[in-house]
């Protein structure tokens, strides 16, 4: 009998999508939010009596970590441990403790089906090893460097005739005390003229692809989920739809089969059940890959389009452990 665990945290809505459809098809599951351990979840790993459970005060249940036979893996957050003068060796010793705890218990999981594997998430979200792979399956990448090189980022421009962008290696989220910004991809419109800038950090330069519409791609298993975005309608969102505050138009796209089979091969090439893919539709009409988030959101797609992700994402986690 089919039994899930989402590992999550109480704000991620995406899981919310996941335990409505667990809930409408009557599987059993438990929602475990993280940041709850020492608060309302306690966690009891006993290696002598060989029993690995989870209890929730709040639910009044105690659930077997061995029983699970397939876990949704979304965004597992540490608890805000709140104690007062404790040093920053201190803090850090407390989080890396809650840090290896969760490692742990994945650990113990390992006999599961999880949509997708901890250790496969972590490898596939390196985007130079998304560059990397993505040309040797057939799809077609940006003109892309990185380097810490003044020479070679100036040599790039000017190969690519001063149209370039430049972009986060890792993710653009700069994470302050005080408040959080973001790093958004930028338009590079004058020549790299800062050595000590260039050298001082990686830089990630791409050739800017002209464009009709950004394309969100989500692929569950092998069913391939193509929306456009329409990014070109709102001159802040035509280099990084991301960055606007209006809500873009988002409309189903039919992806041509060699691109759906191409999306379904990377996922398998990395070893992945899920991906969120974005591409480029470019005014010359090819599709350009860009990147994949392996663990990434799609909420907003299922709401804005109809598209049943997360009844298929609900179907391997029901089927694909058998």
């Amino acid at each position: 009998m089919t039994k899930v665990l989402v590992i999550t945290n109480k704000n991620d809505v995406t899981s919310d999508f996941i335990v409505k459809k667990l809930k409408d098809r009557k599987i059993d599951f438990y929602r475990f939010n993280t940041e709850e351990i020492s608060k309302s979840c306690f966690v009891s790993l006993d290696f002598q009596l060989n029993r690995f459970l989870l209890n929730d005060t709040i639910l009044q249940k105690e659930y077997n970590l061995k029983e699970f036979t397939s876990i949704y893996f979304r965004r597992p957050e540490i608890p805000a441990f709140g104690f007062e003068n404790l040093s920053d060796g201190e803090y850090s010793f407390i989080r890396n403790e809650y840090l290896y705890t969760f490692e742990g218990i994945y650990k113990i999981l390992k006999d599961a089906y999880w949509v997708s594997p901890v250790c496969a998430i972590r490898e596939a979200e390196n985007k130079i090893y998304q560059l990397d792979i993505a040309p040797s399956i057939g799809l077609k990448i940006p003109n892309s460097i990185i380097t810490n090189s003044f020479y070679n980022a100036l040599d790039f421009y000017d190969r690519n005739n001063a149209s370039c962008i430049i972009k986060p290696i890792k993710s653009g989220l700069i994470e302050d005390k005080s408040k959080s910004k973001v790093v958004f991809t930028n338009h590079l419109k004058n020549r790299p003229n800062s050595k000590e800038q260039i050298e001082s950090v990686p830089n990630y330069f791409q050739s800017l692809i002209m464009k009709k519409y950004d394309v969100r791609v989500i692929v569950v298993g092998k069913k391939v989920f193509a929306t456009l975005i329409h990014s070109q309608n709102d001159i802040e969102t035509q280099v990084d739809w991301r960055r606007g505050e209006n809500i873009l138009q988002h409309t189903k796209f039919e992806l041509p089969d060699d691109i759906k089979e191409k999306c379904i091969e990377l996922l398998r090439a990395l070893n992945l059940r899920f991906g969120a893919m974005d591409f480029i539709l470019s005014t010359n009409d090819e599709l350009v890959f860009l990147e994949v988030n392996p663990n990434g959101q799609w909420a907003w797609i299922e709401k804005q389009t109809g598209y049943e992700i997360s009844n298929e994402i609900v179907n391997l986690l029901e089927y694909e452990n058998f």
